[in-house]
């Protein structure tokens, strides 16, 4: 992903891990986000519930949150919250 000013160099890291709850029927997936650029860097926390499902197959549903920071040399802090459903059919 390439910016104004940062010759395209960034690096991005993104660490998240399901967790069985609900007796095993949902998984719950916190998670880290990091990107580091010459002129920016972007924090994230992001949260997810989703139906459990064996490897290989689809979830049905899946609701996630996610916050995140984006700090530039030039300007104030940007912060954002999302809030996302998907639904496969």
């Amino acid at each position: 992903m390439a910016g104004p000013g940062n010759n395209g160099q960034q690096f991005e890291a993104q660490l998240a891990y399901g967790f069985p709850t609900a007796s095993n029927r949902l998984t719950l997936t916190p998670g880290l986000a990091l990107a580091l650029a010459l002129d920016s860097r972007t924090y994230g926390l992001l949260w997810s519930v989703a139906p459990y499902s064996e490897q290989g197959q689809g979830q049905p549903w899946q609701v996630a949150l996610e916050g995140e920071r984006q700090e530039y040399l030039s300007s104030p802090a940007e912060h954002s919250l999302r809030l996302s459903f998907s639904l496969l059919f």
